[in-house]
């Protein structure tokens, strides 16, 4: 690859792999970027739960493995308030130390944009000499500007427990319609999409299902069946867990954590509503100004191997988005996937998702 202007690490010539870390992943909440003298380092913003287990996240092992295959130090960046953090320093004209954004969706991406005064946040990678790029599959690139690359996806799904669905003598909902009926009073439970990214694509989803001049109406039919809509995806999961509701809105993905948990499968079914499932897709994204553009283009190509791809994959709980990825079995089977995957486009989304939400957030979060 011709290596952009900045620094760049150099590989390291090694072939051993590491499998598990148990080490914090670096991860750093302040602005300062520490170096080691005479090594570069990365510095990575990403979300919290993307780090902060060490034991079963992504992130330390894949600073355990980039760290081991390349001569720089990577650390992890979680500003509080994520990517707000980056729109108010680059509108003050401030510096934002920091190199690569991994965990960017296709709303998060039109905010950015929107959100921004002068220029863009992010900047595009010359992705030619990228090792895995050919096997990127394309349904899940939502940048039109080729900013921002794929890392990983799930669709949004329900995850029902079927034992407390017999306990009440109904079978588990097939349709957007099944869930204002009498039977489904107070049994599902919703991320708040003011809060929520997994809420906020579930209120897509009931868009693109009901168009714009019929979403709220079928909310609120949601609402007259008493669907509980709680701050965070962490507060509705946790309410789910402890039985309160037989439902809840989460991702197609929830079998693979109930596996590795020793959880009943009973209590951890997928359903896609008209047999669809709404795309999640997290990108990672170099940020415009950066002082290391070739060591964050070295780590975007680091992401998207195979072998990286199916480590993430099962760690992060999510799908490739390679097609030459290499998952255990019993992943494949665990992973379940809709007959028809939708999703809004980044061109669908701008000029729209502030609008949708105001809507909503005066007409159901109000009641």
């Amino acid at each position: 690859m011709a290596l952009l202007a900045g620094c760049n690490a150099q590989k390291v010539d090694t072939t051993t792999k590491t499998t598990e870390s148990g080490g914090g992943g670096g991860t750093t909440t302040g602005t300062t970027v520490g170096t080691t003298e005479g090594t570069p380092t990365l510095r990575v913003t990403t979300y919290p739960s993307f780090v902060d287990a060490p034991s079963t996240s992504p992130g330390a092992w894949v600073k355990e493995t980039f760290e081991s295959e390349y001569d720089a130090e990577l650390k992890w960046f979680v500003p509080n308030n994520q990517l707000n953090y980056f729109i108010q320093r680059k509108n003050q004209g401030v510096t934002i130390d920091t190199d690569l954004y991994l965990g960017l969706t296709p709303e998060n991406l039109v905010h950015a944009d929107e959100g921004v005064s002068d220029g863009s946040l992010f900047d595009s990678v010359d992705t030619g000499g990228f090792e895995n790029i050919g096997h990127v599959e394309d349904t899940y690139r939502f940048d039109p500007q080729d900013r921002v690359l794929p890392f990983g996806a799930s669709y949004i799904s329900l995850v029902y427990n079927q034992n407390m669905l017999d306990e009440q003598g109904v079978s588990a909902p097939e349709t957007f319609e099944d869930l204002t009926k009498p039977e489904y009073e107070g049994a599902v439970i919703c991320p708040n999409p003011q809060n929520s990214e997994t809420g906020l694509e579930f209120l897509f989803w009931t868009i693109i299902q009901y168009g714009e001049d019929g979403y709220l109406d079928y909310w609120k039919r949601l609402a007259d069946n008493d669907i509980r809509i709680l701050k965070s995806w962490d507060a509705a999961y946790a309410a789910y867990s402890n039985g309160d509701v037989p439902i809840v809105v989460s991702y197609s993905t929830d079998q693979v954590f109930a596996d590795q948990y020793d959880e009943p499968m009973a209590e951890h079914q997928i359903g896609f509503l008209n047999n669809q499932g709404y795309a999640y897709i997290e990108g990672m994204a170099r940020f415009a100004g950066t002082e290391n553009p070739g060591l964050a283009a070295d780590f975007m190509d680091f992401m998207l191997r195979a072998d990286v791809q199916s480590e993430i994959a099962v760690r992060n709980v999510a799908d490739p988005v390679v097609d030459n990825a290499d998952l255990p079995s019993d992943f494949d089977e665990l992973t379940k996937e809709p007959e028809e995957p939708v999703g809004f486009g980044y061109d669908d989304l701008s000029g729209n998702v502030s609008g949708w939400l105001d809507e909503w957030s005066k007409q159901i979060a109000t009641q």
